[in-house]
């Protein structure tokens, strides 16, 4: 299985995937695009205490289609999983107070 941050040849095409830190670029501003008033890094990542092939995790408010962008965040090219929460609609409080104490603006 190949590195996250390496390239993937595919038949004759040839996939470029992301690195984290990219990743989470990308989906902050696919994040804007819908709207998103808050784009919120949390979890391992923004404790700074990820792993290697740790997922990201990433909470937004203000997107109205929230199904929408999840879509597209999972069509980035990443061997990374994308952890989505929707803190509008989000009822779990252990959650929201995590990402609110310990989550970094992006």
């Amino acid at each position: 299985m190949p590195v996250p941050s390496q390239n993937a040849s595919i038949g004759k095409r040839q996939v470029i995937l992301l690195k984290a830190e990219q990743v989470i670029r990308e989906t902050a501003n696919l994040c804007r695009d819908f709207g998103a008033k808050e784009v919120i890094l949390y979890g391992s990542r923004a404790k700074e205490t990820a792993r290697e092939r740790s997922d990201i995790d990433i909470a937004v408010t203000g997107v109205k289609d929230f199904d929408a962008l999840v879509e597209e965040v999972e069509n980035l090219p990443t061997l990374y999983s994308v952890d989505m929460v929707n803190m509008d609609t989000c009822k779990n409080q252990l959650l929201l107070e995590d990402i609110r104490q310990y989550g970094r603006k992006i």
